[in-house]
């Protein structure tokens, strides 16, 4: 039963790529634009409640599910800024490449900070 619940959110996923598609097509000026924007809004909506659905069918609660995804989040950006200050930046003058390399080294999935920071220079 869950695959079919899986399958589902999978489904709302797509809704979304091709309502944005929709969205990009448009010009801001062009009545459309603002249709295309309720559109995305309105596929976001049933992807989430796809997705709380899933929750359900795994006997999971949707809502404290969400409160530890915000607080891990909240968590790592505060590390980020953290190691951002540390090296004397700001968030707003780091590129991609070094927030990507320091947000992959805080979720574990890369060298660890110090290593990062001692070759701040190569990013």
């Amino acid at each position: 039963e869950l695959d079919e619940v899986i399958a589902k959110v999978e489904e709302e996923l797509g809704e979304i790529k091709q309502a944005i598609e929709g969205r990009h097509q448009h010009s801001a000026n062009d009545p459309r634009a603002g249709n295309a924007c309720h559109e995305v809004e309105n596929e976001i909506g049933d992807l989430l409640f796809a997705v709380v659905n899933l929750a359900r069918k795994a006997s999971l609660d949707a809502e404290s599910a969400l409160q530890a995804a915000t607080d891990k989040f909240v968590a790592r950006f505060n590390r980020l800024e953290d190691e951002l200050q540390a090296r004397g930046k700001q968030l707003g003058h780091a590129d991609l490449a070094e927030l990507d390399a320091i947000w992959d080294a805080i979720k574990g999935k890369a060298p660890n900070i110090e290593h990062l920071r001692s070759n701040a220079e190569l990013l």
